[in-house]
C-alpha cells in the first residue's frame, strides 16, 4: 500500500461555515472550547486547519459530477426495477424537469445542493484565512513566503468554489469573511452581478495565487499533490476565460489562448502529455506529468470518487456482478448508478441508430477505428488495465453457476447499448417487458459502462489508490485549441488536439488525424464530441454544452428545452426562506415574500 500526502481536518473547522440549514450564517461555532486562540499551537495544527476545507470540497465532487453530467447527453442513471427511482429525481435531471419549488431541496431535487456545499467550503477559508490574518508566522517558525501559500491555498480553493458556483447558479453571494457582524449586514446577503464575481475570481488567481503559490517543482507532484500550485491557479484562470462569454456576455478567447500557452511552455512548472490515456487516472498518477491538480486519495484513508456509496463517482459506474471480475468483491455488490446513454433503439431483431446529434456515446468512439480506449475493460498483470469501458456481452463471474454475472431476480446480465426491459431476453435482444426506451424501463442488461479510474484487485496494493484528476495538462491543449477555433484558425486547433489525440489510437493515421497532420477537418460539431470523447465521465460535460449552445437541444429521452432557463440551476425553497434578499433565477418558481 502506498502512502499518499494527505492533510487531515480538526472538528473545530468541519463545522464552520454554516450548515446546510443556512448558507450565510457564516459564524464560528465553538464546540468544548476549542477556539481559534487555543487551537493553533504547532505549525502542523496551521496545515491541519490550511487542508481542512480540500477534504471537504474533495468529498463535495460527487454533487459536482452530478450537475455535470446527469442534466447532460453522455451519462445516465436509469430506472432498473425498484433501483434508481428515488422519486424519479434523476429522470427530472435527465430530462430537465427541476421546476417545481416543492422539489427544490436537498434530497427531494439535488440539482440545489451545490449551492450549499460550496458555501460550505468557502466558509471553512473565510475562517481560516481571518485566524491567520491574528496570527504571527514567526511563533510557528514558519517564513513569509510559505505563510503566502499558505493563504494562497485558501484563497484558490476559494475560488475553485466561487467557479463552481457561477457555473451553475451565476448570480450569487460574495462573502470573504467568517465575521458574522460583516458578512449578515444586509447589503452583504444580497447576490452580487456575475461580472462582479467573475472579476473577483480574476484576481484572486491572477493577482495572488499566481504569485505566492508555488510552482511545480519537479517532473510531477508526487507527495505533494493535493495542494495548489501556480499551474493550477493558471489551469482554473483558463477556464474563467473560456466561459467568460456565457458568463458574462464577453469573450476572452485571447486571454485564454495566452494563459494556457504559459502553462504548456513551462512557465508555472514541468507539465507534460502522459505517453498513455489511462496514465492520468492510474493507481500511481501523483506521478504522472499530466496531471496539474488532483485531490489525493488511498484506500487506507480517503478516496471519496471511488467507494462504494451513494455519495460517489466512479464507484457506482460499475455494472451489477462484475466484482469477481475485477478482483473487488470483497468491497461488496456494484450498485450501476451511471451509464452511458443508448445508441439503438428498441426495434426487434433489427435494432436502429437514434437519430439524435449529441449523446451517441458509442458511436462517437467508433467513428475513428482503433480507439484504445474503446475496448473491453480489463485488468492485467502487475496492476496494469486495457479498455475503459463495460461493452456489450456477458460479464463473467466464476461465482455462478453458468460463469456469468446475474441480476438480483435472477436472469444472466447481457449489458446493451440500449435501455429496456429485456430481463431475459437480455442476449437475444427481445424485449419481455414494456418496449418504450426511457429513463423509467431500464433493467440490468440497459446501459455500457465507463471505468475511468482503474478498479485493480482488492489485494495487491493498488485499489482505489487513484487520485482524483480534476485538472490535466490535456484540459490546457483541448481549451486552447477552441478558443483557436472560435477564432476562425482551425489548422492550428487542429494540430493542439493531434498532440493529446495521437496516444488515443493503435495506428494515428490521417483518416483520423485533424488537419494540417491529417484528412479531418475540424469544425465546432467534431470540437464539441472530442471533448466528450477524451473527458467523457470528468464531470464537465454539461458545462461544455451550454458553452456550445446546445444544452437545449433534444438526445436520448429528453425533448428539446422551450428556453434557456435550465442552464442555471434554481435556489432551493429552504435557501430562499432563510435569506429573504435572494432572488431565485429566472425562470424558476420563486417562494411568496
Amino acid at each position: 500500500m502506498k502512502i499518499k500526502h494527505i492533510f487531515l481536518g480538526i472538528g473545530l473547522l468541519a463545522t464552520a461555515g454554516g450548515g446546510l440549514s443556512s448558507c450565510t450564517d457564516l459564524q464560528e461555532k465553538v464546540y468544548d472550547q476549542v477556539t481559534s486562540q487555543n487551537y493553533y499551537q504547532t505549525k502542523d495544527d496551521v496545515i491541519h486547519a490550511v487542508f481542512r476545507p480540500f477534504e471537504h470540497t474533495y468529498y463535495s465532487m460527487w454533487q459536482v459530477h452530478e450537475h455535470e453530467e446527469l442534466p447532460a447527453d453522455q451519462l445516465v442513471t436509469v430506472v432498473r426495477g425498484d433501483w434508481w427511482w428515488d422519486g424519479g429525481k434523476w429522470i427530472m435531471y435527465h430530462r430537465h424537469q427541476y421546476d417545481g419549488i416543492q422539489y427544490n431541496n436537498p434530497g427531494s431535487g439535488e440539482w440545489t445542493s451545490e449551492w450549499e456545499l460550496m458555501y460550505q467550503a468557502i466558509g471553512q477559508c473565510n475562517l481560516v484565512l481571518d485566524d491567520l490574518a491574528e496570527l504571527n508566522p514567526a511563533t510557528f517558525k514558519i517564513t513569509d513566503t510559505e505563510w503566502a501559500s499558505y493563504i494562497a491555498q485558501l484563497r484558490c480553493m476559494r475560488a475553485f468554489c466561487y467557479l463552481r458556483l457561477i457555473n451553475c447558479y451565476r448570480n450569487c453571494l460574495l462573502v470573504t469573511t467568517s465575521d458574522a457582524s460583516v458578512s449578515m449586514q444586509p447589503e452583504n446577503r444580497k447576490q452580487v452581478e456575475p461580472r462582479v464575481l467573475f472579476k473577483f475570481i480574476e484576481s484572486e488567481l491572477k493577482d495572488f495565487c499566481l504569485t505566492n503559490l508555488p510552482p511545480r517543482s519537479g517532473n510531477y507532484d508526487g507527495p505533494m499533490q493535493g495542494q495548489f500550485t501556480q499551474g493550477a491557479a493558471a489551469a482554473l484562470l483558463a477556464r474563467l476565460y473560456l466561459n467568460a462569454e456565457k458568463w458574462i456576455g464577453e469573450a476572452r478567447w485571447d486571454d485564454c489562448i495566452g494563459i494556457c500557452e504559459r502553462i504548456r511552455k513551462g512557465e508555472f512548472g514541468h507539465y507534460e502529455l502522459a505517453e498513455r490515456w489511462d496514465a492520468p487516472f492510474d493507481w500511481n498518477n501523483e506521478t504522472c506529468s499530466e496531471v496539474i491538480f488532483a485531490f489525493t486519495a488511498s484506500f487506507a484513508t480517503t478516496c471519496h470518487h471511488m467507494v462504494n456509496s451513494r455519495q460517489t463517482i466512479y464507484g457506482r459506474m460499475l455494472p451489477y456482478q462484475c466484482g469477481p471480475y475485477l478482483g473487488i468483491e470483497k468491497d461488496g455488490e456494484r450498485n450501476p448508478r451511471y451509464c452511458i446513454t443508448p445508441s439503438y433503439d428498441n426495434s426487434y431483431p433489427n435494432r436502429q441508430l437514434f437519430d439524435y446529434k449529441l449523446g451517441q456515446v458509442s458511436q462517437k468512439f467508433l467513428k475513428y477505428p482503433g480507439d484504445l480506449r474503446w475496448k473491453q475493460y480489463k485488468n492485467t498483470s502487475n496492476n496494469t488495465r486495457e479498455g475503459m469501458m463495460f461493452l456489450e456481452g456477458k460479464i463473467p463471474n466464476n461465482t455462478q453457476s453458468e460463469g456469468f454475472g446475474k441480476s438480483p431476480q435472477g436472469y444472466t446480465i447481457y449489458l446493451r447499448d440500449q435501455v429496456g426491459q429485456f430481463f431475459v431476453g437480455g442476449e437475444s435482444g427481445q424485449i419481455t417487458g414494456d418496449s418504450e426506451s426511457k429513463c423509467e424501463n431500464g433493467d440490468f442488461n440497459s446501459g455500457l459502462f465507463v471505468v475511468k479510474y482503474p478498479f485493480y484487485p482488492y489485494e495487491g496494493g493498488a485499489y482505489k489508490e487513484s487520485d482524483h484528476a480534476v485538472i490535466r495538462l490535456a484540459e490546457v491543449y483541448y481549451t486552447e485549441a477552441e478558443c483557436y477555433l472560435r477564432k476562425g484558425d482551425a489548422r492550428t486547433a487542429g494540430s493542439l488536439l493531434n498532440k493529446v489525440r495521437e496516444r488515443n489510437y493503435s495506428s494515428f493515421g490521417d483518416n483520423i488525424a485533424y488537419e494540417p497532420e491529417g484528412r479531418v477537418k475540424l469544425n465546432m460539431d467534431e470540437m464539441l464530441d472530442e471533448w466528450g470523447r477524451e473527458f467523457l465521465a470528468e464531470s464537465r460535460r454539461r458545462t461544455d454544452l451550454i458553452r456550445f449552445g446546445r444544452f437545449q437541444e433534444a438526445w436520448w429521452d429528453k425533448k428539446a428545452d422551450a428556453d434557456t432557463h435550465y442552464e442555471l440551476f434554481p435556489l432551493s425553497q429552504d435557501q430562499l426562506e432563510q435569506n429573504l434578499y435572494l432572488k431565485q433565477n429566472p425562470g424558476y418558481p420563486d417562494i411568496t415574500r
